[in-house]
C-alpha cells in the first residue's frame, strides 16, 4: 500500500462548553489537533497506510498525543522526542451570533525549537508515495520559514507528489512573510487546498477576479501559470452565525471543474477540522484513483460530518461516509 508522510505539529487543545467563556470557564475539555495530525488520522482511519512526523517532549502530554495518534493506527515512528513543552490551543467554544475565538500557546514547542538536521531525510522520505504539510507549519518559527521550503523540496527531488495546504493564519504570520515562504514551492506541489483568498495572495489573481463565484477561472489561470499542480480544492462558507453556516466544495482536477452544491450546517457541534477532513477526502479519492464527480461528494461528506463531531478530527472509515453518502437522512440505522 502506498505510504503517506504527513508533517507538522500535533497540539493539546484546551476548549470551553458551548456557552462558556475562556475568563470565566473552571474547566476545560482536553482534545489533540492539529492540521496534518487531523489529515493523518483521518486518511488513516480511510485505511491508507499513514506515517506522522513531528517532534513531542518527552512527558506525560506528549506520550497523551502519541497515544491518540497509535489509536487512530497512525505510523508514529518518524516522531522525535526531545524540547520542553508541546504547543497548545485553547479554543472558546462559540454559538449563534458569538464567534468562536482560537488563542495559541506554541512558541518555543519541542517542534520550533528543533533542528532539521534531526531527521535523517532519505530515511524520512523513503518509500513515501504522497506528501503532506500546510503552512501552518511554515508558519511555526523563522526557523520553519525555510525548513518547511527545504523539506517540499526535499520531496520533489525524489519525485515525490506533494499535498499543501495554504492553511494561512493571520494570528501566526504576516501575509507578507507568508508569501516570502509559501510562494517559492508553488511550482514544486502537485496537489493544493486554496481558496479565494489564497488565489488572490499568494497567487497573484486580481482581487475582482478571486471571488467563490469565479473559482473556476481563477483555478485554470493557476493551473495554467503552475502546471505541475495537478488538483486545486477548497470550501466556500457563508455563515449565517456560528452554529448555522452553509458549506459548499470546488475541485479543479486535471482540466476538469466541479462544485457540490450548497449544505446548510445548522446546529454545528465543532467546525475545527472540517476543513482537513475535506482535504483527506479529496486525497482519498486522488490516491483511490476516482473521477472528479465521484471524490468531491466523497470529501464533502467527510467535512459534513465532522461538524456533527466534537474534536479535531473524525474516527469513521471510507465505508462510514460513503454509507451516509448514499443515505443522508435522520434515521436510526438498526
Amino acid at each position: 500500500m502506498p505510504k503517506i508522510l504527513a508533517l507538522g505539529e500535533i497540539l493539546l487543545r484546551l476548549s470551553t462548553d458551548v456557552g462558556e467563556l475562556l475568563n470565566s470557564s473552571r474547566q476545560l475539555n482536553a482534545n489533540y489537533g492539529g492540521s496534518e495530525a487531523n489529515v493523518a488520522s483521518i486518511l488513516s482511519n480511510f485505511g491508507h497506510s499513514v506515517v506522522f512526523a513531528s517532534k513531542l517532549p518527552d512527558s506525560p502530554l506528549g506520550m497523551a498525543a502519541l497515544r491518540v495518534l497509535h489509536a487512530n493506527q497512525v505510523d508514529t515512528s518518524a516522531v522525535l522526542f526531545g524540547g520542553e513543552r508541546i504547543g497548545i490551543y485553547f479554543l472558546e467554544q462559540g454559538n449563534s451570533l458569538r464567534f468562536s475565538r482560537v488563542i495559541y500557546d506554541r512558541k518555543a514547542s519541542s517542534i520550533c525549537e528543533m533542528n532539521m538536521s534531526e531527521w535523517d531525510l532519505d530515511k524520512l522520505f523513503a518509500d513515501v508515495s504522497l506528501f503532506h504539510i500546510s503552512g501552518i507549519t511554515f508558519a511555526l518559527s523563522e526557523a520553519w520559514h525555510l525548513n518547511g521550503q527545504k523539506l517540499v523540496q526535499a520531496a520533489y527531488e525524489r519525485g515525490i507528489p506533494v499535498s499543501f495546504d495554504i492553511n494561512f493564519r493571520q494570528a501566526m504570520w504576516s501575509l507578507e512573510t507568508a508569501r516570502k515562504s509559501i510562494c517559492p514551492i508553488l511550482p514544486m506541489i502537485t496537489y493544493c487546498c486554496a481558496n479565494y483568498l489564497d488565489a488572490h495572495n499568494f497567487f497573484g489573481i486580481d482581487s475582482a477576479q478571486a471571488r467563490p463565484e469565479q473559482m473556476e477561472a481563477c483555478y485554470r489561470r493557476i493551473a495554467d501559470k503552475y502546471p505541475n499542480i495537478r488538483a486545486l480544492y477548497a470550501t466556500n462558507r457563508h455563515v449565517f452565525s456560528t452554529s448555522n453556516n452553509e458549506l459548499q466544495g470546488i475541485l479543479w482536477k486535471d482540466g476538469h471543474f466541479v462544485q457540490s452544491k450548497n449544505y446548510r450546517l445548522f446546529p454545528i457541534v465543532d467546525r475545527i477540522g472540517g476543513g482537513d477532513a475535506f482535504v483527506a477526502g479529496i486525497l482519498h479519492g486522488i490516491l483511490t484513483e476516482r473521477p472528479a464527480e465521484v471524490i468531491l461528494p466523497f470529501a464533502m461528506a467527510a467535512s459534513l460530518l465532522k461538524h456533527t463531531i466534537s474534536g479535531d478530527w473524525i474516527s469513521l472509515s471510507a465505508r462510514d461516509i460513503q454509507t451516509w453518502l448514499d443515505s443522508p437522512n435522520s434515521e436510526v440505522k438498526r
